[in-house]
């Protein structure tokens, strides 16, 4: 390889490279690997602590040195239930460590957190080894709520948001960041029924805009063709959408909620919008990849019906599952305690939907553009993140009383197994409807890593 290669061909070198992973690594494996590597190639890579987590671990970053043009910092796990991150930064980096015209030829230094949610990543272990399926995942799922996510907890400032409160995690992060001022930042996110997207703060090249499609479609799942995750995201081509910071948010909630948007987020920003502080000129890229793909979601097919009405029907479907998740949560809130990890902040959530649902119901009522009538892709992608919503609700209901069971304290008999059949109900619903396959991890993982060396290689610092 010379400096002078293409980014398509430095790609083509690092997928060949790819092991066949059949599961997820747990924390300890990946912290073993990072000591392994620093043994073998301690020239190149060394590895610090960077900061404490919640799980009494510290969370560890390596660093691999090979140029001084580029600053590049990748973080895994920004959600604890988002694991492929960690085996794309586990390949990158041996193949850093190991190819030296690979790591001088890319003329950058890499900062790689493998596990940013160290104490979230390790109530997720459950799932992570053995043949994927759904029913497991939901079981051994745990996302801890908005005001300790390590994504989205970094201070900010804005009109009347005022946030000061980042986890351990989110500060050893910002440790980073402000020590390392990074040129690039990558932020490796799962999404659940959606195509490969991405979030990037400005556009690539065409070039590498085609090697962002043409990756994901050649290992079966091609570019999201579905709505965005929220309203106020901008697209910048299929499955390509303008990064976003809680400024954006905030802005959105303020014009179309009719509240104090400080008063529904109570939250910080993220990674991008403190990076972009340290550094304004700063790439940043979210590469979101999903678990599952059902072959209709690249479907561009005209049903008919107009993409507005769409929306409407899943508004009014979210807002059957806001007064169910009400009622259950009613029922659960007497027998857990306000410490108990899959419930706390549950009721706060519940605010934020709310005011959510009322925003939208404002903005879709504005919007232009969605009187054209709606593709396969996009209908069946807004319907089934409705259901795919009560799933991972009751999951989570059902695991806060199973918590609560295991520590001694009674639950009302038959309340834990409702929770469960409710989840398993709509799991088989869902699997009713959904014609979905599993990923193959290496396919995720070749995926994220196509995606973070086409643009380190292309995009100057």
């Amino acid at each position: 390889m010379t400096r002078g290669m293409p980014p398509k061909g430095l790609v083509r070198k690092a997928l060949s490279r790819v092991p066949e992973f059949r599961e997820f690594l747990l924390v300890e494996e990946l912290y073993e690997s990072s000591r392994r590597l620093v043994e073998k190639h301690g020239d190149v890579a060394e590895r610090v602590e960077v900061g404490e987590s919640r799980a009494g671990l510290p969370v560890e970053a390596l660093i691999l040195r090979g140029g001084e043009e580029k600053t590049v910092l990748a973080y895994a796990f920004p959600h604890p239930n988002e694991p492929v991150g960690s085996l794309t930064l586990e390949v990158l980096t041996w193949i850093l460590a190991r190819d030296r015209e690979f790591l001088k030829g890319l003329n950058a230094t890499w900062i790689v957190v493998k596990v940013a949610d160290v104490y979230g990543a390790l109530l997720n272990e459950g799932w992570f080894k053995g043949p994927f399926t759904l029913e497991k995942y939901l079981l051994n799922y745990y996302r801890p709520p908005p005001y300790k996510q390590v994504e989205w907890t970094f201070p900010i400032e804005y009109k009347t948001l005022r946030w000061d409160k980042p986890t351990p995690e989110t500060r050893a992060l910002m440790k980073l960041i402000d020590g390392w001022r990074p040129t690039h930042l990558y932020s490796l996110h799962n999404s659940y029924f959606t195509g490969t997207f991405y979030y990037v703060s400005r556009k690539p090249p065409a070039h590498v805009m085609e090697m962002l499609a043409e990756v994901p479609r050649s290992l079966g799942v091609p570019l999201h063709k579905g709505a965005p995750e929220a309203p106020y995201m901008k697209k910048l081509g299929e499955g390509v959408f303008t990064m976003y910071s809680i400024v954006d948010e905030y802005d959105w909630l303020e014009k179309h909620s009719g509240r104090d948007p400080a008063e529904v987020l109570r939250v910080g920003d993220n990674g991008y919008g403190y990076a972009r502080r340290a550094n304004p000129g700063v790439f940043a890229m979210i590469c979101e990849v999903p678990y599952i793909y059902d072959d209709r979601l690249d479907n561009p097919t005209r049903i008919g019906i107009p993409l507005r009405e769409i929306y409407r029907l899943t508004q009014e479907r979210g807002r059957e599952n806001l007064e169910e998740m009400r009622g259950f949560t009613e029922k659960v809130d007497p027998h857990v305690s306000p410490d108990n990890p899959y419930y706390e902040g549950w009721r706060e959530f519940l605010e934020y939907l709310e005011s959510y649902d009322k925003a939208s119901e404002g903005w879709l009522e504005e919007k232009p553009g969605l009187d054209k009538p709606a593709t396969v892709a996009q209908a069946l992608h807004a319907y089934m993140t409705t259901v795919w919503e009560r799933m991972a609700f009751y999951s989570r209901m059902y695991k806060a009383l199973a918590y609560e069971e295991k520590r001694g304290r009674r639950v009302p008999p038959g309340l834990k197994e409702e929770a469960l059949a409710r989840m398993r109900r709509n799991l088989e619903f869902f699997e009713n409807l959904v014609e979905y396959r599993v990923i193959p991890v290496e396919s995720l993982v070749k995926i994220q890593l196509a995606a973070v060396i086409s643009t380190v290689a292309q995009s100057p610092a």
